[in-house]
């Protein structure tokens, strides 16, 4: 009964922890257009590698490091930060990251995430969503 019990808590780390990855891989995977409510703008493209996203419109292109946190509610978290990372120290733009078909939707869930974008969406290039 001991083993069952080890076995089923090993299989949900894996599976939670397997999460963040696979939106981590679908993310670097393609170019991206980005929509925010708070962005009166056009859309920006950006890319994702590791643990940079570049935003670019026209000429100009803005790098932040950016990570992807599982909670214990499910959820999972997208932090932004600075150029050279995500640091406690530094202000972050905090959402949570959710999947509807081929696309992401993001919902700030701090004041500098709602301030400067509002709910925002990320959108595959070169493909027709519909939500």
């Amino acid at each position: 009964m001991v083993y069952l019990k080890v076995f089923v808590m090993l299989l949900l780390v894996v599976n939670l922890a397997g999460c963040g990855n696979s939106i981590s891989k679908d993310l670097e995977s393609q170019k991206w257009e980005f929509t925010a409510q708070q962005v009166d703008s056009p859309a920006s493209t950006v890319r994702f590698n590791s643990k940079h996203v570049t935003f670019v419109k026209n000429d100009d292109s803005k790098t932040y490091g950016y990570k992807l946190k599982k909670k214990k509610d499910g959820s999972t978290q997208f932090i932004m930060g600075d150029k050279s990372g995500v640091s406690h120290r530094a202000p972050t733009k905090n959402f949570e990251i959710k999947k509807f078909n081929k696309s992401y939707k993001l919902k700030p869930t701090n004041k500098l995430a709602k301030h400067y974008y509002g709910e925002a969406k990320l959108v595959p290039i070169g493909k027709d969503e519909t939500d």
